[in-house]
């Protein structure tokens, strides 16, 4: 997409850096990029590489980034908001005008349709919690093209990573990992142990062939004359 040196760049909600420490390799002057997140107790590592890490909620209006951007990138953050709409309008607003807007969600695909019960009723149980409890939507980042035009952005594009459980043993890992920390709410939700165990079972099989989400990232540029 264009990335170069010396660019300004802010990672929203970069979990555990990893993407915020790359983007500073490439931008290669301390200072150029930042990244922001309610909870930074991962993020420690980067002020090493120059990353100006900032604590913040970024659905609070009172955050204002310093300064404008010529990316800002968000992974995994927008399907968790209920107010996705308007923090997206907020990101698109921290970009210089050409400013590159990069976001990648999850688009639930497989797990609801899988011929395998367990695996079904626990992925089915597990979108069903998220939503539920903060208010994830598993398929509004295919609205993302939309809602880029309507945000007056140029030149949208969009691409998806499809990994499959049994073929990528880290998206399996993953996976288990995340089905893991929601163990306990899934099964006061009326998720039956057993039927958790034994998608658990099928997961770690390596003959398994199962889908969890498509990986969509969707992007566009502000107008370069606003």
């Amino acid at each position: 997409m264009g990335l170069e040196a010396q660019w300004r760049c802010l990672d929203v909600g970069p979990g555990a850096g990893t993407l915020s420490g790359w983007l500073a390799s490439v931008a290669g002057s301390a200072g150029q990029i930042a990244a922001v997140d309610r909870d930074t107790r991962f993020l420690g590592h980067l002020a090493a590489k120059g990353v100006n890490v900032i604590e913040a909620d970024i659905t609070d209006p009172a955050f204002h980034p310093a300064g404008r951007f010529d990316l800002v990138h968000a992974r995994l953050v927008l399907m968790h908001l209920r107010d996705r709409e308007e923090v997206l309008r907020r990101l698109v607003s921290w970009l210089k005008p050409g400013g590159l807007l990069v976001v990648s969600d999850a688009l639930a695909v497989g797990g609801e349709t899988s011929p395998h019960e367990a695996y079904r009723h626990t992925m089915t149980a597990y979108w069903r919690l998220l939503a539920e409890t903060i208010g994830s939507d598993r398929h509004c980042v295919a609205q993302y093209p939309r809602m880029f035009t309507e945000l007056g952005l140029r030149d949208i594009g969009m691409d998806t990573h499809l990994p499959v459980v049994g073929l990528d043993t880290r998206f399996g890992r993953f996976l288990a990992l995340s089905l893991d920390q929601t163990r306990e709410r899934l099964m006061a939700a009326g998720l039956p142990a057993a039927v958790y165990d034994e998608a658990i079972q099928h997961l770690d099989n390596p003959m398994t062939r199962e889908m969890f989400f498509a990986m969509a990232t969707c992007w566009g540029r502000t107008p370069t004359v606003p």
